[in-house]
C-alpha cells in the first residue's frame, strides 16, 4: 500500500499541475538503429512528405503513454528552446521498452531543424 501511494504522488508531481512533462527528446530518421519505414501504428513513413517537413510524428518512451494518458494518434504539444520543433507532433510510434521518459522525432536526414539532440523538452497532451 505505501509503494502504491508513493508512486501515485511521484506521477502526480513529475507531471505537474500543467500537465506538462519534461523529457529527453532526440532525433530518428527511418531505417536508423532498427527504426523501419512502417511506425507502431502501421502508419507507413512517405519519405517525399518528410523530406518537405509535411510529416509531424513522434515516438514516446512506453511510461508517457500513461503519463500523459495518451494513445497512438493523440497530438501532443513540444515546446523547447528550438523554435523550430515547437508545436503540435502527432504519437505514431512507440519506443522500445528499456527507454524511459523520452521522446523521439521523426525527422529527416540531414534536417534543417538546427537540432543537435539529446536535449531537454516540455511535452504535455493536446487537449
Amino acid at each position: 500500500m505505501r509503494k502504491a501511494l508513493f508512486l501515485i504522488l511521484l506521477l502526480i508531481c513529475s507531471i505537474g499541475a500543467s500537465g506538462q512533462v519534461t523529457v529527453t527528446a532526440t532525433k530518428y530518421h527511418p531505417g536508423m538503429g532498427g527504426a523501419g519505414w512502417v511506425t507502431a501504428s502501421g502508419s507507413r513513413i512517405d519519405n517525399n512528405k518528410l523530406k518537405n517537413y509535411e510529416i509531424k510524428w513522434v515516438a514516446l518512451s512506453r511510461d508517457l503513454f500513461n503519463k500523459l494518458g495518451v494513445k497512438m494518434g493523440d497530438e501532443v504539444i513540444i515546446e523547447c528552446a528550438n523554435k523550430l520543433l515547437n508545436g503540435v507532433w502527432i504519437v505514431k510510434d512507440k519506443m522500445g521498452p528499456r527507454m524511459r521518459n523520452h521522446i523521439d522525432i521523426l525527422l529527416p536526414r540531414g534536417d534543417k531543424m538546427n537540432f543537435h539532440g539529446p536535449i531537454k523538452v516540455q511535452i504535455s497532451k493536446k487537449r
